[in-house]
């Protein structure tokens, strides 16, 4: 499933920009105050560029995984993105995909990579896509707690911000 970092980049459409899509992840076991931890307790300031907005973004993914990756791999899920993510649940499980999401995103989540990842959207991006994609992302920063960043995020990741 080395499609996770890539998904940010590919197909789909978003909940939080317009209410285009909707996605009803399901909730993530978590130890016992593991989430309390981890949620910010104020909303940072929004990034000036689109390369920081998309670093922002990821950091903040990272800082929320016990919610964001079983949400991620939900709502790819429930849209069938990629093709067949759908069936490799019915054969495999949830529990299976979400493992193997957590283990790509020990590698994608690191800062080289997401950097990587970031500059290759910031030079792909259209004017259009960039405007909405910044917005969107000042929005979903600007939730408090991972559960509504999630809500937030999720769709984004769905999203062809690429050109």
């Amino acid at each position: 499933m080395k499609t996770m970092m890539a998904m940010l980049t590919v197909i789909g459409a978003t909940g939080c920009l317009a209410g285009e899509a909707e996605v009803a992840p399901r909730t993530a076991s978590a130890e016992p105050g593991a989430a309390a931890r981890a949620q910010p307790l104020e909303a940072e300031a929004a990034p000036a560029s689109t390369e920081e907005s998309c670093r922002a973004l990821m950091q903040r993914q990272r800082t929320c995984t016990t919610q964001f990756i079983p949400a991620l791999v939900d709502a790819r899920v429930q849209h069938d993105t990629p093709p067949g993510v759908a069936e490799r649940e019915r054969e495999r499980g949830r529990e299976a995909l979400v493992a193997e999401a957590l283990a790509e995103w020990e590698s994608d989540a690191q800062d080289p990579n997401i950097a990587a990842l970031c500059a290759d959207i910031a030079q792909a991006i259209s004017q259009e896509k960039d405007a909405l994609l910044r917005d969107s992302v000042s929005q979903c920063l600007a939730q408090a707690g991972c559960e509504a960043f999630v809500s937030c995020a999720v769709p984004l990741n769905l999203v062809h911000w690429k050109s």
